[in-house]
């Protein structure tokens, strides 16, 4: 039976995925990492995706350098590539594997491993793939969040990720997404899958996004509640 790591290091590693295609998990992690960045904290957000990108367009304000890319041989010596965040700073690590192969699960093994001692937070953005790169990740977090839009469609297919998921890691909390269908509600797509709800997210003005304010409130509070800050 896996076991997670979590209880081996200090550092709180949050491994968010999505419950379906399209919910925002990329945008939920570079929030994450967004917020703890504004609160005076040192953070590394992975991009566990094989094709890599995305995320450094979503924070492109926030970072000042280009994203360290893993090297393809879980072999490599991953500190060769890899400088530790300032007191306060932002890392985001990519594969970048442009053939889209899949990431050796040694190497997120080791590339996890190696960044505990760098900063204050680690994110993990994952694929909805639960392959086993994926479960290495699931497995090390010691938070994991999944988003999910209020929808019978979504729920369907959230429910067979936390099948798929099983163990691994900590049990996720749910961030519901607005606006509501099929008559649900965040409170009853929480109780469909068994999960504690963990915050609700309004969507932007073409629904395809998620509004920022809304993003920003709930992912401040997450990370202060990682640290035992109190948000006004």
């Amino acid at each position: 039976m896996p076991t997670s790591a979590s209880r081996y290091h200090s550092v709180p590693c949050v491994a968010v995925l999505g419950g379906c295609g399209g919910a925002g998990a990329s945008s939920l992690a570079a929030g994450l990492a967004r917020s703890a960045l504004r609160s005076g904290r040192a953070v590394v957000l992975v991009d566990g995706d094989p094709l890599g990108g995305g995320l450094e367009t979503l924070l492109a304000d926030e970072l000042s350098a280009e994203p360290r890319v893993i090297p393809e041989s879980p072999a490599s010596p991953i500190t060769q590539h890899l400088r530790p965040p300032r007191e306060s700073g932002l890392t985001v690590l990519s594969w970048g594997r442009p053939d889209g192969a899949s990431i050796p699960p040694d190497a997120m093994r080791q590339a996890l491993g190696e960044l505990a001692g760098t900063a204050e937070l680690l994110v993990v953005d994952l694929p909805r793939t639960l392959g086993d790169t994926t479960r290495v990740a699931a497995a090390y977090a010691t938070h994991s969040l999944l988003i999910v839009p209020v929808a019978e469609r979504a729920a369907i297919s959230a429910h067979r990720l936390l099948a798929q998921l099983g163990v691994l890691g900590p049990r996720p909390g749910l961030v519901a997404r607005l606006p509501c269908r099929d008559l649900l509600d965040p409170g009853h797509l929480a109780k469909l899958l068994r999960l504690p709800l963990s915050g609700v997210l309004k969507a932007g003005r073409d629904r395809s996004t998620l509004q920022r304010a809304s993003l920003d409130r709930f992912c401040l509070r997450f990370v202060d509640s990682l640290f035992g800050a109190v948000t006004a």
